[in-house]
């Protein structure tokens, strides 16, 4: 059930035209506002993130002989749903190929907006999609609302969220509430280059993922397009206009065969579990 439900979602974001409908949005940040009113810094976070989170868990675990397990497949579903974020490939490489065709002439200006374009397009489906694939196909459905709840949580401006609320000030041993969902994600981006090397180049592209494991400082946008350029290598040659379009027709190959290489990831884990 799981890889079936990975599988049409991976399909779902990188063909669907324009950005997947959004379900529930700032439903985490009402339940985390709430908790702040009653609890605050570390029972506010065991609470208004960890306990969900759990619940969820043990609900999907419980439940999977209910009504055939249906119900359980559209929990599964609905939370997939409601943490999903992602961007349109398709929306943005058709609006690359656009102002690619505006231009003939060699424009160092069009060049730096594409990557930082493309940049943000790999930053974006790492950090709003693939961390809640991965960690959906490691612990199920508690995972991504976890990752979900836990980024919320992060970036709440309220001080009852501060795990270092009303607690003495230790100097730089208080807790951060920024320690945990960039690692999420980073596991995330290293996932995608490993699969970059196995649907890629091989040699650059192993070696690329070895060097970022020791990395883990710098943006992902540019650890990710940095990477699919070790992979890609040098720009096509010839008529400027021709050749960005070249280049940016194998950049979307690539991203194509990255989520087929996500799709047979999943497949390895869902054999292995």
């Amino acid at each position: 059930m799981d890889f079936v439900i990975v599988l049409l979602l991976l399909l779902a974001v990188r063909y669907w035209w324009g950005e997947m409908p959004i379900f529930g949005a700032g439903l985490a940040n009402r339940w985390l506002g709430w908790i702040a009113l009653y609890l605050e810094g570390i029972p506010a976070y065991l609470v208004g993130v960890l306990l969900p989170s759990l619940a969820l868990g043990w609900l999907s675990a419980s439940g999977g002989q209910i009504g055939f397990g249906l119900p359980i497949l559209i929990l599964h579903v609905v939370v997939l749903l409601w943490v999903v974020r992602a961007p349109s490939p398709e929306f943005v490489f058709d609006a690359l190929h656009v102002a690619s065709r505006q231009v003939e002439e060699p424009d160092g200006g069009l060049k730096a907006r594409q990557n930082q374009q493309l940049r943000q397009l790999l930053a974006t489906l790492h950090e709003d999609f693939f961390v809640y694939v991965l960690w959906y196909l490691l612990i199920g459905p508690a995972g991504p609302v976890f990752c979900y709840l836990q980024r919320q949580f992060e970036q709440s401006n309220s001080p009852a969220l501060d795990l270092s609320y009303n607690r003495p000030d230790f100097g730089d041993e208080n807790i951060s509430r920024t320690l945990i969902s960039p690692w999420l994600i980073g596991l995330a981006v290293r996932v995608s280059l490993l699969l970059l090397a196995l649907v890629g180049q091989f040699k650059e592209g192993w070696r690329y993922f070895l060097d970022s494991l020791k990395a883990w400082t710098l943006e992902d946008g540019d650890l990710l397009h940095t990477g699919f350029e070790a992979v890609l290598g040098t720009d096509a040659e010839g008529d400027f206009a021709e050749s960005s379009r070249q280049w940016l027709d194998q950049y979307e190959k690539l991203l194509s065969r990255l989520f087929f290489g996500w799709m047979g990831f999943a497949a390895v884990l869902m054999l292995l579990s």
